[in-house]
């Protein structure tokens, strides 16, 4: 049986130095009698790692313990979260910060060492990749080396091109917890916590939705939907305004990026088409635009897809011919709102 035994405080300096533990049944003194500490206060970690990061399987971290060199040494975390270490064994390191694993381990060593003398900290980030994918300029799986914002991932990917979708959804593990917003909801096997964004919310940089933590293994998918209002017959610009932070625009806008109405336009039997549960287009609505643009009428709010049907003395052509003028034929962007 292994007696922690210190006989004199030469004893105690010489336990302090050494790598060994085992002491002799024979070594006198009192077991507990307390060593002399080396210092009072402890190496600091390195800055480069906050002791909030989070360990994870694969990283590398980096133990200084003044009572061990055996302990002093970046160790590699295996593939199940623990790591080998001398004196205490196994231990298990994935999900605990650095500070809580330094703790964890003190009151390890404190079988074996008295007042131990130890600081860890992350030396190398290999567990926390995140996978973006979907309308960004550079997609891909990412290590994001400590608590990133969904903002900042975003940001690492490029940022987001210039006609994403509507939505950003998050795809993550459940040993890591639910997604902490009120949208998010479990997956049929119960492994997966998932949530879509609008991308009008993540954009917003104050937002909750932009400041969510990124977990390890999340994979973040931008859609690639385009999301386009048309307008189409009897107007200056013909074309489509692509719809990127707004759920919706309104029929004065619309017209105003088409520079308005042209000579030919008959605009009080302007129509509003929408693909119905089938995916054809139908007619919704009819709109005067000279009213609305004189302020006798209000506005009307258009959605992705609508398309806005401006006639002359040819509204039946324009309305037959609605969806294939405006989905199947080029268009002109006429601006992003």
């Amino acid at each position: 049986m292994i007696r922690r035994a210190i006989a004199s405080s030469a004893i105690a300096c010489l336990l302090i130095a050494s790598s060994s533990w085992a002491q002799s049944e024979g070594a006198a003194g009192n077991a507990d009698e307390k060593s002399a500490p080396v210092s009072n206060t402890r190496p600091a970690a390195p800055e480069t790692h906050s002791g909030k990061d989070v360990i994870g399987a694969d990283d590398t971290i980096e133990i200084i313990a003044l009572q061990s060199e055996e302990l002093s040494h970046t160790w590699r975390v295996n593939g199940d979260g623990d790591v080998d270490l001398p004196l205490v064994g196994k231990m298990h390191a994935a999900g605990l910060t650095a500070d809580q694993f330094q703790e964890k381990l003190d009151a390890a060593l404190k079988q074996f060492i008295i007042d131990p003398q130890v600081t860890v900290y992350i030396a190398e980030f290999r567990s926390q990749p995140v996978t973006v994918t979907g309308a960004v300029h550079r997609p891909g799986t990412f290590q994001t080396e400590g608590p990133k914002t969904l903002w900042t991932v975003l940001t690492m990917a490029g940022g987001l091109e210039k006609a994403p979708g509507a939505t950003v959804t998050i795809t993550r593990q459940i040993r890591y917890g639910a997604i902490p917003l009120p949208s998010s909801k479990l997956s049929a096997d119960g492994q997966y916590s998932t949530i879509s964004l609008q991308v009008s919310d993540v954009l917003n940089t104050t937002s909750p939705e932009s400041n969510l933590l990124i977990q390890p293994n999340d994979t973040v998918s931008v859609s690639t939907d385009e999301r386009l209002v048309f307008i189409i017959g009897e107007v200056i610009k013909p074309g489509a305004v692509e719809l990127v932070s707004h759920d919706s625009i309104s029929m004065m806008q619309v017209l105003a990026a088409a520079e308005g109405l042209s000579k030919l336009a008959a605009p009080a039997h302007s129509e509003i088409m929408r693909k119905n549960s089938q995916g054809l287009y139908e007619k919704v609505g009819s709109i005067d635009l000279k009213k609305l643009v004189n302020g006798q009428i209000e506005d009307r709010m258009l959605r992705a897809g609508d398309i806005v049907v401006v006639p002359s003395s040819t509204l039946k052509i324009y309305t037959q011919m609605a969806g294939l003028s405006a989905i199947t034929s080029g268009f002109f962007l006429l601006s992003r709102y």
